[in-house]
């Protein structure tokens, strides 16, 4: 029996963290907007990625003054994410927009071609 273990979570990421590792993931994928990579990846990093986008909305929305809801939304997105203009576009430009939009799902995924070296299947991560 499998108590307790998510095989998804499982990553094989050298001798980063797997913690480190999702955190840079995301970094790069707030800072392009979008990012392209194997398939198991791609499903840990949208699982991230939606978490962490509800969870700043459902932050925000949770106060009543606009001062507390942005002070709070920032100190968790200074836990997550990586780079000071990073965190200013999640807070300036993506969190208003998700915040009007009320979406379930905040990352999209794309099958995408084979890797050219090891003929490894490749999809893209979008912001949506």
């Amino acid at each position: 029996m499998r108590h307790r273990i998510n095989k998804l979570k499982e990553l094989n990421t050298g001798a980063k963290k797997k913690e480190v590792f999702l955190r840079n993931l995301l970094t790069s994928l707030v800072k392009n907007g979008k990012v392209v990579t194997t398939p198991k990846r791609a499903k840990v990093l949208k699982a991230e990625a939606d978490a962490f986008f509800s969870k700043l909305v459902k932050t925000y929305n949770r106060y009543n003054e606009e001062n507390d809801s942005k002070r709070e939304c920032i100190r968790i997105i200074k836990a997550t994410i990586y780079g000071e203009a990073e965190w200013k576009k999640v807070m300036n430009t993506l969190l208003p927009k998700y915040i009007k939009e009320q979406n379930k799902s905040f990352v999209s995924n794309y099958k995408m071609w084979f890797r050219k070296g090891d003929a490894a299947e490749q999809v893209m991560l979008k912001l949506a």
